[in-house]
């Protein structure tokens, strides 16, 4: 089966405390000189804790003028069981004590503006885990990293008229003080929803209900969330949208969109030995699709 990877994309902050002024300075960092010292360390020398588990940067090369990181989340406890379709189990009782399991994180990070593309693994590290670690490194008192995600700063036009709209989430902190537009919009998505043969759900928040659901079907509240965005009360707004029939469904925050990639990698991608793409799969196609977005992250997104 194909597997479906997500890619989060943040810019590098350093905060550093100035007792002077008892204020803290941020600024962009960049990673360069760290990482080149990380990069002359050996594996077994780049572990750090991560709450119960351990971590490891297990590799780390300049490839085109870009630095690819390879972090594994290391479990030495709470194994999962070995199953067998004859319905038998088992344990994965060989292991020696050196030895665990391993979930991986690669990232991609740029010199040029401090852009850091991560890509996502429930079961592994968050980013800020990786961040964390390099505040360790540095270790200089009062001096943290830490990342921002890139968010677009007109989160509206990502959102198209002929997007098929599958489910919305809003939050209004004072409906009577809320624009009179903003009551009839909310009105008007539930009298909307006459026009859809599913069956859909309120609460508020409105979706078209997925058992019987078919492809082409989309919410007709386009304009009224268009309507509902613009005032200043509305606090949440959340949709999921199709870009066409065929597409995966993603989701929009349009109050504060992040920039976030999607791939799928084939059968062909799966490395028969580990069942799994391999971090080289991996960075191959972030490569390519960061050099897609960098033209855009450097004119666009803050």
């Amino acid at each position: 089966m194909p597997k479906h990877v997500r890619f989060d994309y943040f810019k590098v902050y350093a905060r550093r405390n100035i007792p002077e002024t008892n204020r803290a300075e941020e600024r962009p960092c960049d990673l360069s000189v760290l990482l080149q010292t990380l990069k002359e360390m050996e594996p077994q020398n780049r572990v750090f804790a991560v709450k119960n588990d351990v971590a490891r940067l297990q590799s780390i090369e300049l490839n085109n003028d870009k630095w690819e990181m390879h972090f594994i989340r290391i479990r030495k406890e709470h194994f999962p069981l070995k199953t067998n379709d004859n319905g038998e189990i088992g344990f994965f009782d060989d292991l020696t004590n050196a030895e665990g399991f391993g979930e991986e994180v690669s990232a991609l990070y740029d010199p040029t503006n401090s852009a850091i593309m991560i890509r996502r693994n429930a079961n592994s590290l968050a980013p800020s885990a990786i961040t964390n670690y390099f505040t360790r490194v540095v270790d200089e008192e009062g001096y943290t990293i830490f990342i921002k995600p890139l968010v677009h700063p007109s989160s509206l036009e990502l959102m198209k008229q002929d997007h098929l709209i599958k489910s919305a989430e809003i939050a209004v902190a004072d409906i009577k003080n809320a624009r009179p537009q903003t009551k009839r919009s909310l009105g008007s998505i539930v009298g909307r929803a006459e026009n859809i043969e599913e069956s859909v759900n309120v609460v508020f928040k409105i979706s078209i209900a997925q058992k019987g659901s078919k492809k082409y079907s989309k919410l007709p509240i386009y304009d009224d969330i268009m309507d509902l965005v613009s005032d200043e009360n509305v606090k949440r707004a959340e949709v999921k949208v199709k870009a066409d029939q065929d597409a995966s469904v993603e989701p929009y925050d349009l109050l504060q969109h992040r920039l976030i990639d999607y791939h799928s990698f084939p059968d062909t991608d799966i490395n028969t030995e580990s069942r799994n793409i391999l971090h080289t799969t991996v960075m191959g196609q972030m490569q390519r699709i960061y050099r897609n977005r960098v033209e855009q992250i450097n004119s666009v997104y803050e």
